[in-house]
């Protein structure tokens, strides 16, 4: 039987007929009938078009916009600080973003609507729906929006340490360099923050995902999230790279009982498989793509993901290019990031790479983790080791940050985020890119050793996208302004939020400490 997430909202979308289609604040509609155990509660809400006016005209640079979101109405709402925002063509705005006061409580959300037909002068208010998650601890809210009923969606309370386990059995395909492939002379490929690299997908969907999801816009909103949600887990952990879709697309139906994802690999690793693997290879060249993931349809209770695994990521390991992606997986355990991070030739945490009948080599370092008080595990773990009591965190091993209450997300055995840095550079040019209206952020700090600067996501950058630079004082300095395109700001705080419809520059400055 195939199960989903949001079988609640099925209850609560039938109570809805009884809603005048006028109403434009929330309804209580909570339901806490039959249900998967996970789900605390749901309701089917409707969005409110002019709470998110403001996103469709030119955004403001400078301070990042606080913006706040209701949930639940006997629940607290969530203000957050603006980390990224990008408007598509469509009218659909991705507005991402964390709470100031805890910053690992985030909002990941897609508005649907949001500006369509606004930029033409016309307002087609209530048409907007919402599509995405806002994580607050253990919990995550998930919006669904619900087909054919414009402007609403499903609100879902998900209590993160109740769902099944993230990884069932072996989800890689191990590849090796073909011995009779040419030696590859040529120096590995550079990049760092003011020259991020960018890497192309192609992604391919089944009609089963549509008919899970609800529509084809439902699918397109489940890729921007997953995508942006790799690319916050890339940029947190100082990897500079980022992902683009460069186009997505409907597969004929897949013949797979209850889509394996390793019976789906196969096919789209299968040069002669007339449903999957010829047209996505057609695709990938047609547009450039780097690499190709498929996203399916799977029953939460089987594998959620599976992908190549280059042992070694170099110039000739372009083959090894291909993952595939339970749909539902994508929301609920960051699992885009995971399968393409294999793509990046990324491991298991050491306990899942021993348990799947792996040796590491020594001094190996390439592995996920899970943190001392088994609390949170990284993108590339497993939550078996760990469960009942570990969340997922949008992050890949690293030596540099820690959780909430200082544990921390990896070490210098343990560094997915080492790999990914090798790797993305030489995975970026696994094909030449076909996109030339990307724009390039050059980012410094004057003086030299005064303090450091990051960002909420790389580049390079699509048009319409607007990212958060954020400045940090080392010590014995202090923050004394931003330098914008070459011009002295007025605005003193520590971030700030800059369009990217050019190339830009931005320029922290400090001065010494009194």
């Amino acid at each position: 039987m195939r199960r989903s997430l949001h079988t609640a909202c099925a209850a609560a979308s039938a109570l809805l007929t009884a809603v005048p289609m006028a109403m434009t604040t929330t309804p209580a509609l909570a339901t806490t009938g039959s249900k998967e155990p996970w789900v605390v509660r749901s309701a089917v809400q409707r969005a409110n078009a002019k709470e998110f006016a403001s996103l469709c005209g030119e955004q403001k640079e400078g301070v990042p916009e606080l913006r706040t979101f209701r949930l639940f109405r006997d629940t607290p709402s969530i203000t957050a600080v603006r980390d990224y925002y990008r408007k598509d063509t469509d009218g659909t705005v991705y507005w991402d973003g964390h709470d100031p006061k805890h910053p690992e409580n985030t909002v990941s959300l897609s508005i649907i609507g949001a500006c369509k037909d606004k930029d033409k002068g016309k307002d087609k208010g209530g048409q907007v729906t919402l599509d995405g998650v806002i994580e607050i601890g253990t919990k995550d809210y998930l919006f669904t929006p619900i087909p054919k009923r414009p402007g609403e969606y499903c609100l879902e309370e998900i209590d993160t340490l109740l769902l099944p386990p993230s990884g069932q059995g072996a989800d890689t395909v191990p590849g090796n360099i073909p011995r009779n492939a040419k030696k590859d002379t040529r120096k590995a490929p550079r990049a760092d923050a003011s020259n991020p690299v960018a890497i192309d997908i192609v992604v391919p969907y089944t009609p089963a995902t549509v008919t899970e999801l609800g529509g084809v816009t439902e699918v397109e909103a489940r890729i921007r999230y997953g995508v942006s949600q790799m690319n916050k887990a890339l940029a947190i952990t100082n990897v500079p790279a980022s992902v683009h879709v460069v186009h997505s697309y409907q597969t004929l139906p897949s013949g797979v009982t209850n889509e394996d994802v390793n019976t789906l690999l196969n096919k789209l690793n299968n040069p002669f498989d007339l449903n999957i693997g010829i047209p996505a290879r057609a695709a990938r060249e047609t547009y450039g793509a780097d690499l190709v993931a498929l996203l399916a349809s799977v029953p939460i209770q089987n594998s959620s993901g599976a992908a190549d695994l280059p042992t070694t990521v170099n110039a000739q390991s372009s083959g090894y290019a291909y993952s595939v992606t339970s749909v539902l997986s994508v929301k609920d355990w960051d699992n885009l990031g995971h399968e393409l991070g294999h793509n990046l030739g990324m491991n298991h945490d050491r306990a899942t790479y021993i348990s799947q009948g792996g040796t590491p080599a020594p001094g190996a370092s390439n592995f996920g983790w899970i943190t001392g008080d088994n609390a949170y595990h990284t993108l590339m773990a497993y939550n078996t080791p760990c469960r009942p009591n570990c969340k997922v965190i949008n992050q890949y091993s690293n030596t540099i940050n820690t959780t909430a209450n200082g544990q921390a997300l990896g070490n210098a055995q343990n560094n997915n985020a080492g790999q990914a840095q090798l790797a993305t550079p030489f995975v970026a040019n696994y094909r030449a890119s076909k996109v030339t209206t990307r724009h390039n952020l050059t980012m410094s700090v004057s003086p030299a050793g005064g303090g450091t600067v990051t960002v909420s996501e790389f580049g390079p950058y699509d048009p319409g996208t607007q990212v958060t630079v954020t400045a940090r004082p080392a010590a014995g300095y202090v923050f004394a302004g931003w330098e914008v395109d070459g011009v002295k700001q007025t605005d003193p705080t520590t971030q700030y939020q800059i369009t990217m419809n050019q190339n830009r520059s931005i320029v922290a400055l400090f001065n010494q400490a009194p």
